[in-house]
């Protein structure tokens, strides 16, 4: 039974992706700090972190949906065993998608992890390079974002 409503939910899925056009994408909240100075002349680690921390969506008109998408980035040093935030910043993007198909809870699991962040990602790459520039500190090359799953592949 189980391979019955997975095949569904694939086929849901993927009529959903080929119906929807993305309208418009803004930040509709933005903070960043700055946790003091690197320490000099000591080797250490830094380690990038980005994380989703929460995602919603909600019908705005009769083929219109609005999702909020909140972003955690920070960068934290290694020092003496013991990791230390120097910058973080939370973001808060608003993405209007407009389809004919109904987005339900089950293709919006999908839809966050697989098409979001990839939609968001170079907004969030800008919004880290100007924030962490006022902030003070140089330039960052953030990883490549690329798919955990080959779950709900189109053919």
């Amino acid at each position: 039974m189980k391979n019955i409503s997975e095949a569904f939910i694939k086929e849901d899925y993927n009529n959903f992706i080929r119906s929807i056009e993305l309208e418009e994408i803004y930040v509709s909240d933005l903070s960043f700090k700055r946790f003091g100075n690197l320490p000099e002349d000591i080797e250490i680690s830094v380690k990038v972190i980005i994380k989703p921390t929460k995602n919603e969506y909600k019908k705005i008109d009769s083929d219109l949906y609005e999702i909020t998408h909140r972003i955690l980035f920070k960068l934290e040093y290694i020092q003496e065993a013991q990791r230390k935030a120097f910058f973080e910043l939370k973001a808060t993007y608003k993405l209007n998608y407009r389809t004919k198909l109904e987005l339900t809870d089950e293709i919006f699991k999908i839809f966050i992890k697989r098409n979001i962040p990839i939609n968001v990602a170079p907004f969030l790459r800008e919004t880290i390079s100007n924030s962490m520039y006022r902030a003070g500190l140089p330039p960052i090359l953030l990883p490549l974002l690329k798919s955990k799953s080959n779950d709900h592949k189109g053919k």
